[in-house]
């Protein structure tokens, strides 16, 4: 099932990108950014209501330093999508499952075998003929 909820996040991921960069040039960055994040908190309010989880308040520091991180992610996503074209950015940002792949490795343990680092290589490859 992960492997739809992937395909299914790629899909509309890439779609948001779309509508994001076409609201871009009338907005400035805070506000653009602000109606872009306000526009997930109601979907994911709406969700944590229904789920009814209760908040683990040991590991609560990890979900707002990746808040944090997240927020300052989407300024920068939203200057390069202001100021560059979405076949030079978008490839660019994706880049950012390396940094992923490196933190899951050096802090989770996680393996990187030689067909990952392949597929890393022909990655970085593919994001540089496709931003030139």
């Amino acid at each position: 099932m992960s492997i739809v909820y992937a395909i299914l996040a790629m899909i509309l991921f890439g779609s948001c990108v779309f509508f994001y960069k076409q609201g871009t040039p009338f907005f400035s960055t805070g506000l653009g950014a602000s109606v872009f994040i306000m526009s997930h908190m109601i979907i994911l309010t709406v969700l944590a209501l229904v789920e009814k989880t209760k908040l683990d308040m040991k590991h609560l520091k990890f979900l707002v330093i990746g808040g944090v991180l997240g927020g300052l992610a989407q300024v920068c996503w939203f200057l390069a999508l202001k100021h560059g074209k979405l076949s030079t950015v978008v490839p660019i940002r994706n880049l950012a499952l390396l940094v992923t792949i490196a933190l899951g490795v050096i802090f989770l343990a996680e393996k990187l075998t030689l067909l990952k680092t392949i597929g890393i290589i022909l990655g970085l490859i593919a994001v540089i003929l496709v931003s030139i």
